[in-house]
């Protein structure tokens, strides 16, 4: 009876030891199955054994095309020799861990392949055959390759390139940061950017903070940062938001150009602006006043040839000052010492003014007033002037002699639109886009014999802004052009 029930108990524990196995087995078999990685096993001689889903997904074949098949069917000619080494290590039973290597996928692509290989033992230890864990980092290598010309990128530029978290910590510094700001990367870094903002300019990180939040890059906005000398340098920053796969932003990168010597270059430019054209004001004035004189004498005696020549003489005169006053101006508002004075004044009394001048100095042209409506607008009289004035004298200085330049006002709602049409040569959309730019000309055949420096339009468009208003253009190459603004009536 004891026999019996011993040869029982060795029976169970059998049964039970087996269904642990087969459980274990079936457990081993589903995490194969529902790996990522490619699993596969092969016997010493390199035939494949097994092969996983994972691993038909990565290289292209099924089981049935690979098992039983030479692992060399995926391994590119010129590494046949890692085969080889990593067999010799795994039969001296060594593991083979993380091994970067290439492999073929049956469309005859190349993939990047991390390995880790193991020997497979029997229950006395004996190595029967090997197993391998592929994990394809073809997109991480891709990523990799990248980042590194990235990297170099970033460290060879000129511009400082930085880069921040959300609450402003620097987590990036290249080697022209360390250039221009002083501080070095170990320095800096972890530290708040504010380090670099002056006291006086700490709003515009909130502001530009807050631009960025909502997805919007900031171009080139010139400002100026602290050095870790304490020295203040001018710089042209550009921002973007940094984000990740899933498009959240998750911090900021910052573009920093160092435009020091530039803006010291537009001072003394500026400078010498303001100086030759307040030292030419008062000698031109003096020049135009004898002209005159010259002129009257001229038509009291009757000379006519003298009275041309001295009229022709008197427009170059008036041309030559409003020159040097559009210099002025522009000196006046880089310096922020432009300011308007504010008037009530008759509008059409103004455009009256304004069109018979031109009459006068443009006798070749026909000059087409349709009569504003009498209307007042609070505005600086002088400065408006000097738009209509310059709206009106590129008409006729951009068309061809004998064609008509039309002057209109028309009352849109509360506001008066003020428009100067021309026949001329046009303007094309790209140099459109640029045209109100400082000191921008068109650079084209029709207009090489055309003089003038770029500064009237980028004057007008600033004077009219400090107004609240802009100006329109309507043109097409070769079927003139149409300059426009408002202004409200009071």
């Amino acid at each position: 009876m004891h026999a019996f029930m011993d040869e029982f108990k060795e029976l169970n524990y059998e049964h039970n030891a087996l269904r642990l196995a087969e459980e274990r087995n079936a457990m081993f078999a589903a995490i194969v199955d529902s790996s990522d990685d490619a699993i596969i096993s092969k016997d010493l001689q390199g035939v494949v054994t097994s092969w996983n889903p994972a691993a038909k997904r990565i290289f292209g074949y099924t089981a049935e095309e690979m098992i039983g098949q030479p692992i060399l069917k995926i391994i590119p000619a010129d590494r046949l020799g890692e085969e080889i080494d990593i067999l010799t290590r795994l039969r001296r039973g060594d593991r083979v861990e993380h091994f970067e290597t290439r492999r073929m996928a049956k469309s005859g692509r190349l993939l990047d392949i991390s390995l880790t290989i193991s020997p497979i033992r029997d229950y006395f230890g004996g190595i029967i055959g090997i197993s391998k864990i592929a994990r394809d980092i073809t997109l991480l290598k891709q990523a990799e390759e990248k980042s590194a010309v990235l990297a170099a990128i970033v460290d060879s530029t000129d511009d400082a390139v930085i880069s921040k978290d959300l609450q402003g910590i620097i987590t990036s510094w290249n080697i022209s940061a360390e250039r221009i700001f002083g501080f070095t990367a170990q320095e800096i870094i972890g530290e708040s950017i504010l380090k670099l903002i002056p006291e006086d300019r700490k709003e515009e990180e909130y502001s530009i903070l807050a631009q960025l939040k909502a997805g919007r890059r900031v171009d080139h906005i010139e400002t100026k940062r602290l050095t870790k000398d304490g020295r203040l340098v001018d710089v042209s920053l550009t921002i973007s938001p940094v984000k990740d796969t899933k498009g959240n932003i998750i911090g900021i990168s910052k573009i920093a150009r160092d435009i020091t010597e530039k803006k010291l270059e537009e001072q003394r430019k500026n400078d010498f602006i303001a100086i030759v054209s307040h030292e030419l004001k008062t000698p031109l004035t003096s020049v135009r006043s004898y002209v005159q004189l010259a002129l009257l004498k001229a038509r009291q005696r009757g000379d006519l040839y003298t009275e041309k020549v001295l009229s022709r003489a008197e427009n170059q005169t008036v041309k030559m000052t409003s020159l040097i006053h559009d210099f002025l101006d522009l000196s006046r508002l880089d310096e922020g010492k432009m300011a308007l004075n504010l008037s009530r004044f008759s509008l059409p009394l103004l455009m009256n003014e304004i069109v018979d001048e031109a009459v006068t100095l443009a006798p070749l042209h026909q000059i087409s007033y349709q009569l504003c409506e009498e209307v007042h607008i609070l505005a600086d009289r002088e400065k408006i002037s000097q738009v209509m004035t310059n709206l009106l004298s590129n008409a006729v200085k951009y068309s061809p002699a004998g064609t008509t330049v039309t002057v209109s006002c028309l009352r849109v709602g509360n506001a008066m639109q003020i428009s100067f049409a021309d026949q001329g040569i046009g303007v094309s959309p790209a140099d459109q886009k640029r045209l109100f730019e400082r000191f921008y000309r068109v650079n084209n055949e029709q207009m090489k014999n055309v003089s003038g420096f770029g500064i009237g339009l980028y004057l007008v468009t600033e004077i009219l802004r400090m107004h609240g208003s802009v100006i329109e253009l309507q043109s097409q190459p070769g079927q003139g052009s149409v300059f426009s603004f408002s202004l409200p009536v009071q």
